[in-house]
């Protein structure tokens, strides 16, 4: 049993048409037809059927499916692996980050870190913070850098650092030594408050907020990245951890506004992990040696 057919067999299952399939292997049609042929000769199964102008998967093909997606995963992941041992990595570490994380101080402890560590392939998925306990259940991540509390008994979370909140405004244009103090009442009329983009404290604080102003208006903007620019072109305010805004603060982009009469809240980050592997352990050692705010 070849490679190829096996990935031919996949691509065939999967768009239900030899011609598609094809055009996305780049080869010809005859030559799917042949890898099917081949394959089901060496299996002793008719693993297609016609409906239309569509092939469809007989019960044994349906059977054989998953079984084949698995030794073309083991194929990709030895392939990698080998790959990595070529370049003179002898260990690997794949880690699952909350892009509020992945866009603050992440890109310089990554570089801090492999630098030590020039043996240790990293891979990094960047997904949502109710991801990522899933990524590491599944065994898809070694570990991960989130914004949520996780409770699971598979799984370890550990505070990794607290981050304070501050209200963000567009920058009015004056100095800081020259301008007029900005007040939070004025904003609340001016501008709608763009909220749920950290996945904790935003419920809180809104019904906070709508004590004392209930006429406020809201819009939701679900990614930090996007609230920053909206904030920047005038579209509104937020309250944001301050290590996501850190450079836009100090580039005169963005304006940190006082909330004296308004307590706000502080965002946490975790880390998360299945296995007390040796390589987990020694990153989160290195974590804790920055300040993050």
């Amino acid at each position: 049993m070849e490679l190829k057919w096996l990935k031919t067999f996949e691509t065939a299952a999967t768009y239900e048409n030899f011609r598609q399939a094809s055009e996305k292997l780049f080869i010809s049609q005859p030559s799917v037809t042949v890898h099917i042929k081949l394959l089901e000769g060496y299996l002793g199964s008719k693993l297609f059927e016609r409906s239309g102008r569509k092939v469809v998967l007989t019960e044994e093909g349906r059977c054989f499916l998953p079984h084949a997606r698995k030794l073309l995963a083991i194929h990709s992941e030895g392939m990698k692996d080998f790959e990595n041992f070529k370049q003179g990595f002898s260990r690997k570490l794949t880690i699952a980050i909350s892009p509020l994380i992945a866009a603050s101080i992440m890109p310089f402890i990554l570089r801090k870190y492999m630098s030590i560590h020039p043996d240790i392939s990293i891979d990094i998925q960047v997904l949502e913070s109710k991801e990522i306990p899933a990524a590491i259940l599944s065994g898809k991540a070694d570990l991960g850098l989130s914004r949520m509390n996780t409770v699971h008994t598979d799984l370890t979370c550990m505070p990794l650092y607290e981050d304070p909140v501050i209200l963000v405004a567009p920058h009015d244009g004056w100095d800081s030594e020259n301008s007029p103090p900005i007040e939070m009442e004025e904003l609340f009329a001016s501008y709608r408050i763009m909220s749920h983009n950290h996945p904790e404290y935003w419920d809180d604080l809104l019904q906070t907020i709508k004590r004392n102003h209930p006429s406020i208006r809201t819009m939701v903007v679900s990614q930090v990245h996007v609230t920053k620019k909206f904030i920047e072109e005038g579209l509104g305010i937020s309250f944001l951890p301050v290590s996501t805004v850190r450079r836009e603060l100090m580039e005169g982009r963005l304006l940190e506004v006082r909330t004296d009469s308004l307590p706000l809240p502080v965002s946490h980050s975790y880390f998360l992990t299945k296995y007390q592997h040796s390589e987990g352990r020694e990153f989160f050692e290195f974590l804790k040696r920055f300040n993050f705010t």
